[in-house]
């Protein structure tokens, strides 16, 4: 089994603006401004761990989607208002915790795989982002556990995966996050201080995925195509 890593986050080029700075007067910011600011950043990550954990490197794609791209569209789509403290943390997460999710049977193990990365900010505050890597075959393994005995620094959930809820699974989200109130359909709560994102993933081929938001729903497309490439070190 592959130790658990973690990974420091900072910005690529110190004297430029990164996302931490969109915090101050996040309305000002054009989306080209928003694009550079969200590209400016580095992950460090411990040596040799592609070779030590070859899954890492879908892990970090995951990264670059929630980082460079799904911050971004919570911006231009509105989404950071109901979710200002998710989006907060996202921007000011300091250090990115990689561990495996090991509540799978034995016999399970072998057709599913599961990881969870823990983003934090200097406080301890953190988002909690569960990974359904690709080619895993139980239906939403992990997804109860996620929603239940949530930390109270706890202000953001993440569930990625390449399946999609069936009815019954997004009824269930539906009436969890209360998604009939008219505030609370974009806030997606779980608690009073955490949200819940849901995001579907498809593959596009040579490293090249698609993340697409399924929950809450914003009665938009909101995606976008991310291209695997090494960590930055």
């Amino acid at each position: 089994m592959a130790k658990n890593i973690e990974i420091t986050v900072s910005k690529f080029i110190s004297d430029l603006k990164g996302i931490d700075d969109v915090l101050y007067e996040p309305r000002s910011w054009s989306p080209e401004n928003l694009k550079e600011a969200c590209n400016n950043l580095r992950f460090d990550a411990p040596d040799g761990i592609i070779a030590e954990r070859p899954e890492f490197e879908f892990e970090f794609t995951v990264l670059q989607f929630l980082f460079r791209n799904f911050f971004y569209l919570m911006h231009q789509t509105g989404l950071y208002n109901p979710q200002r403290k998710l989006w907060s943390l996202l921007a000011q997460t300091s250090k990115i915790k990689i561990k495996d999710y090991k509540r799978i049977s034995r016999n399970d193990r072998a057709h599913t795989r599961i990881s969870d990365l823990i983003l934090e900010d200097i406080s301890g505050k953190f988002i909690k982002v569960r990974i359904v890597h690709p080619g895993s075959q139980i239906p939403f393994a992990g997804f109860r556990n996620l929603i239940s005995n949530i930390s109270g620094k706890c202000l953001g959930l993440f569930y990625i995966s390449e399946q999609e809820p069936d009815a019954k699974t997004l009824k269930q989200i539906q009436t969890k996050t209360n998604a009939s109130d008219f505030l609370d359909k974009y806030r997606s709560p779980i608690t009073k201080n955490c949200c819940l994102d849901l995001i579907k993933y498809t593959s596009l081929g040579a490293s090249s995925y698609k993340f697409s938001l399924i929950h809450p729903d914003l009665g938009k497309d909101v995606e976008a195509e991310v291209q695997s490439c090494l960590v930055r070190s």
